[in-house]
This record gives C-alpha cells, sequence and structure tokens, in this order.
C-alpha cells in the first residue's frame, strides 16, 4: 500500500518512528521546496545529542506577577522563558493548540516540529503576531532545555560566535517627553552606560497629530546639539507615516545626520514603505517586528522594502524562525536587527542569536529607562561599555531563585 505524506506521518507519530528520523529524511516531508532556507537541518541537532529527547510537559505558570513558560524532558530536565505582556492574553492558544502539539515530541527535531505545528489540526489558519508568539515561547524553553542537557550555551548549538559582545543604543520607549528633557535624560544615560547610540520616538504612533510633528522637528536638531556628532541617532515612527510625509520626514532626519529610520509608514503596507526606502538616500529604513512569515519577508527583502530587518525572536516564532529570516537577509546583502527591547531575561534568546549571525547591523535595542532588575534571577543583563555580553552557564544562562516556584501555579 502507498502511503501520502499525511497517512505517514501519522502512523510514524503514533508508533515512534518518527523520533528516530534523522533530520536529512525529515527534510523531504517539507512541501515548501522553493525557500531551502525551511529545511530543518540547520543545527544537526541530533549530531549533538545521539539519543531521544523526550518532550515530557510543556506549561505556563504564573510565578508572582509574571508568566514563565517551562518545558520539561522526560528526565527531568527543565527549560524557562519568561513570558512577555503580549501572553497575558494568549495563553490559552498555548494550553490549546501549541503545548498539546509537542508534549510527547523528540526535541532534536525542533527544527521540523516548529514547522509541523503551524501545519497539523488547521493551525495555519491562526497564523499571525498570537500564534508564532506562542510557538517561539515554547521553541525558546526548548533551547534553553538542551542547552542545559547538553551543558553547552544556547549559542554553541547555534553555530560559531561571530561575536561576544553586542554594541547597543539606548532605546527611548516614550513620547511623554518634551524635546529638552528628552535631550537631557538620553545624555545621562549614555554617560552611566557607555553607549554610542540612541534611538527616539518620532510622531505619534499610528497617527501624527499637529503635536505630534512639532514635537519631532523640535526633538531631532535638540538631540543633535545636546549630544553632539558622535553619538549615532535612530527614530521610530511606529507607523506614523503617509508617503509623501514619512518621505519628507525622512529627508528632515537625514538633514540631521539619523541614520535609521524605523516603519515610517503603516507596517502592513509594504509598498508604501518601499517607497520611503527607495527615496531615501542618506539614511536607513528598517522594519519587521510585526510580521511573522517566512514568505512576507522574503518579499520584504527581494522587493527591499527596508534596508534593515527587525523580526523579533518571540513574535516570529522563535530562534529558528529569525535565523532564517537572516539568512534570507544576508543573501541579499542586508542586515538584521532583532527587535528586543528588553532589559530582562526576555533579553537573553536574542543575545544568543546575535552572538552568532554575521550580518547583524552596528547596534542592538536596549531600553533607555529599563525597569527595576528583580532579584528572583540572576544576572541582570546590563550594558558595560556600550556593550552586552552573553549570560554565562548552559542553555539561556539564567539562572531563576527556587523560591519563585513555590506558589507558582499552572494557568
Amino acid at each position: 500500500m502507498k502511503l501520502n505524506r499525511r497517512q505517514f506521518l501519522n502512523i510514524t507519530a503514533q508508533t515512534g518512528l518518527l523520533a528516530t528520523l534523522s533530520p536529512v529524511l525529515l527534510a523531504g516531508t517539507n512541501h515548501w521546496p522553493d525557500t531551502a532556507e525551511q529545511t530543518p537541518t540547520l543545527f544537526n541537532l541530533h549530531q549533538v545529542f545521539k539519543n531521544p529527547v523526550p518532550i515530557a510537559s510543556v506549561e505556563i505558570v504564573r510565578a508572582g506577577k509574571e508568566l514563565f513558560l517551562r518545558v520539561t524532558s522526560k528526565d527531568g530536565v527543565v527549560g524557562i522563558t519568561q513570558c512577555n505582556q503580549r501572553m497575558e492574553n494568549l495563553y490559552s492558544m498555548v494550553n490549546g493548540m501549541v503545548a498539546p502539539f509537542f508534549t510527547g515530541k523528540d526535541a532534536r527535531d525542533l527544527e521540523f516540529l516548529v514547522d509541523e505545528v503551524y501545519r497539523v489540526n488547521s493551525h495555519y489558519k491562526y497564523a499571525g503576531m498570537p500564534f508564532w508568539n506562542c510557538v517561539g515561547h515554547v521553541e525558546i524553553a526548548l533551547w534553553d532545555m538542551l542547552g542545559k542537557i547538553a551543558n553547552q550555551p544556547v549559542h554553541q548549538l547555534l553555530g560559531k560566535q561571530v561575536r561576544a559582545a553586542i554594541p547597543v543604543y539606548l532605546s527611548s520607549l516614550t513620547r511623554e517627553t518634551t524635546p529638552e528633557q528628552e535631550a537631557a535624560e538620553l545624555a545621562q544615560k549614555l554617560s552611566q552606560t557607555g553607549a554610542k547610540a540612541i534611538k527616539v520616538k518620532v510622531g505619534g504612533r499610528m497617527k501624527n497629530t499637529p503635536e505630534d510633528e512639532k514635537r519631532t522637528r523640535l526633538l531631532i536638531p535638540q538631540l543633535r546639539k545636546t549630544l553632539g556628532d558622535s553619538i549615532t541617532i535612530y527614530a521610530d515612527s511606529n507607523s506614523s507615516y503617509s508617503v509623501a510625509a514619512g518621505i519628507e520626514t525622512g529627508r528632515m532626519l537625514e538633514d540631521h545626520g539619523v541614520a535609521i529610520f524605523e516603519e515610517p509608514c503603516p507596517w502592513e503596507d509594504y509598498e508604501a514603505n518601499r517607497k520611503v526606502t527607495a527615496a531615501l538616500k542618506k539614511l536607513k529604513v528598517a522594519g519587521g517586528e510585526q510580521d511573522t512569515s517566512i514568505f512576507r519577508f522574503r518579499d520584504i527583502i527581494n522587493q527591499r522594502v527596508y534596508d534593515v530587518v527587525q523580526p523579533d525572536v518571540y513574535y516570529n516564532g522563535g530562534i529558528i524562525r529569525a535565523f532564517r529570516v537572516a539568512q534570507l537577509a544576508a543573501k541579499a546583502g542586508m542586515t538584521i536587527a532583532p527587535h528586543s527591547p528588553k532589559a530582562d531575561p526576555l533579553e537573553a534568546p536574542f543575545l544568543h542569536l546575535a552572538s552568532v549571525l554575521p550580518n547583524l547591523e552596528g547596534f542592538q535595542e536596549y531600553p533607555a529607562r529599563p525597569d527595576h532588575f528583580p532579584s528572583w534571577y540572576h544576572p541582570h543583563i546590563l550594558v558595560k561599555d556600550g556593550n552586552l555580553t552573553l549570560p554565562p552557564g548552559p542553555g539561556l544562562g539564567i539562572e531563576y531563585d527556587p523560591q519563585l516556584w513555590t506558589n507558582a501555579r499552572k494557568m
């Protein structure tokens, strides 16, 4: 009897044969032959781990005020990621769709599993940031678990490390300051951290009122006056402008030596952003933090919608999918700056990924005004001499206070 692909996968999943297949054979089940970046053989996990690594459980827990996603191997090794704020509205999707798929599978097949969870049970009908953010949390926790099993930091499982320190820009996440306040506060933060770059908000976030426009026009020259010419300035509009207004604002930014203009037009309007990118020659246009489709990233890159692509490591489905975007960008001679405006454990997977990407953009994101650093985890991820360094230790390198889990409850 000749089996079709679905029948084959159903039988092998039921019999456990799937766990014994090599990634090369699994690559043959990929029905996207025009996207070679998606073959699940990037990291050779079957060579690192000679025996299967069954995933015994995937769970969301609340500990204190935070949500965490934990995965546990059959042998009791636990991988953990703190959850981003989007997960407060999404954990039912983890429990109902994503966790049941990963539970019982071999973690060595992680690349294949990240693709297959999209296909099974018509999960692709939920595609977008909510679905892929759920997958990203599971994938990142599994990397943490695998690193702990191998007694290696995650970046060693990803490939050759090309940098040990990641230069940062201090990202201001507010539009509530006056130009003078913003410039003074950022000057102080630069002095404290040794950073050489900043990013500020322009426009009004998906709008641009006269008040927003006035602040932008005053802010950029004030920054240059206060900070001097040696500081690199980035500007993020959060989709505030039309094509014409985006080009006009971009040219004003060019006049003041701004290096990157992020998401000038509504993020889903690729043609509008492409027109702004094509019109501006003295700065780079960046975007992509909301995008979650490898096909859309392919088109964004091929059509030069942006000069720099910015997949979010969580929103886009994890480290593997961000790595694939980086590959597509590299082939087109473009750089990547993964979106990561965090100073807590959520920064850790980004750092491991950034350490192995040859085509990383010059500066990476770090909040100018980070929240306090609580005592329930260490090490704290801090800027020193303008750089971030990877947390030491196996997995993601984050250790949690055991007391954190004392009153944790499953969601």
